[in-house]
């Protein structure tokens, strides 16, 4: 399977509503939308007598976590991005976006 390369636009503050959707394509792709709508919940971290099975589902629930932050965060400018680096939940940071700059960007929609 090939898989498509996605570019996206650097988030700059101004311009939400076209990150908003790229960023959507990139975590399909990649597999991790479900982690950042909240739909694929962090399991409990596996006990140590938990079977290999659980170990396994844990671990690839936390690396899908992790590609959906670090996209996220790779995905800002630097100057937004050094803002929202110490949000650990990649939903939670995904929730501290968007009232930041949805009304951002609806001033500006007034403004124009």
């Amino acid at each position: 399977m090939s898989l498509t390369t996605i570019t996206i636009t650097k988030f700059n503050g101004t311009n939400y509503a076209q990150c908003l959707t790229e960023m959507a394509l990139l975590f399909e792709q990649k597999q991790v939308y479900g982690i950042i709508k909240g739909y694929d919940e962090r399991p409990e971290e596996p006990a140590a007598n938990a079977t290999a099975t659980e170990k396994v589902a844990f671990k690839h629930w936390m690396n899908r976590h992790g590609v959906a932050r670090s996209t996220i965060l790779l995905g800002m400018e630097p100057r937004i991005q050094t803002e929202f680096t110490v949000v650990d939940g990649v939903k939670t940071l995904g929730e501290k976006l968007a009232p930041a700059y949805k009304s951002k960007l609806k001033a500006q929609h007034l403004r124009d």
